[in-house]
């Protein structure tokens, strides 16, 4: 069974933020109350819509609606609605939700951080040298060949010796997982695909690794997910993309090393105090089974 987890982390978003280019400084500025002076190009009921703005707003749209180009005049326009709706909801005492106050600081943070991030990591660069050992590694760790299979999972190894029964006496494989296996792959006759052994519970991998296409296993495979059978139906070797087709991903992948690093440091030097109640750990996806 694939060990899909996939832990969305702090430094994976910020540093693909980062990477995509954030929202620009003025915006930073102005959620901090510290906005550069700039030509005012509107005012809306006594508040002052700035130049600055104006980009910013401008290179906020760009990012959401690429390809379209919009006029100053039709960019202002927006803004002044824009300004219009922001007083009505402040006169009506929206801000004050704390609900929106907490969806406010948070925009105001991921503005800050971004920017923060952008003028730490934005520039920096590696050697090939550098970029070549990184890439040796995650070659090395990917593993070399993939392999097609199937399987049935079941709840106890009795199920599953009932079933390699059934096969030896010439029973569809897929139509017994359909049949019998509990894992979300038995709608598809228990098909998961290419995969390489590295990204499977080592228990599977072991069993996978030993079988030849077209064989199954003899015997139960134990996991902590229960009992499997497994078929291994084909394998291939494993090409990697060429060193310079995937340079700039592993450019990408170091500067969110150094992010993760730099937080590490952070909270290494930081007093926190935790006091929400502990709880049970979350549940994790493993997989599509």
């Amino acid at each position: 069974m694939k060990k899909q987890i996939t832990f969305i982390t702090l430094p994976l978003l910020l540093s693909l933020g980062l990477l995509a280019g954030c929202q620009g400084k003025n915006e930073a500025d102005k959620s901090a109350g510290k906005l550069p002076q700039s030509p005012i190009v509107a005012t809306v009921n006594g508040q002052p819509i700035t130049e600055a703005e104006l980009q910013a707003y401008r290179q906020s749209q760009a990012a959401q609606l690429p390809g379209v180009k919009l006029s100053n005049h039709q960019l202002l326009n927006e803004l002044i609605d824009q300004t219009l709706l922001e007083q009505a909801a402040v006169k009506g005492g929206v801000d004050k939700q704390p609900a929106v106050e907490a969806k406010l600081q948070q925009a105001r943070a991921n503005i800050l951080i971004e920017t923060l991030l952008q003028q730490k990591f934005a520039d920096k660069k590696y050697s090939d040298a550098e970029l070549k050992k990184e890439y040796d590694q995650l070659v090395a760790q990917a593993g070399q060949t993939e392999y097609k299979a199937a399987h049935i999972l079941v709840k106890n190894k009795g199920e599953a010796e009932k079933i390699i029964t059934e096969l030896e006496h010439g029973a569809n494989f897929g139509a017994l997982a359909k049949k019998y296996s509990v894992a979300p792959s038995a709608s598809k006759g228990g098909e998961l695909g290419w995969f390489t052994a590295k990204t499977m519970v080592p228990p599977f991998a072991a069993v996978i690794e030993k079988l030849k296409p077209g064989e199954y296993t003899k015997t139960p495979v134990h996991t902590r997910f229960g009992w499997h059978v497994i078929l291994l139906q084909k394998e291939r070797k494993v090409t990697p993309p060429p060193f310079a087709q995937v340079k700039s991903r592993i450019q990408a992948l170091l500067t969110q090393q150094e992010i993760a690093q730099y937080i590490k440091e952070l909270q290494s030097k930081a007093k926190i105090k935790i006091d929400l109640p502990a709880t049970a750990k979350p549940t994790v996806s493993t997989g599509k089974g």
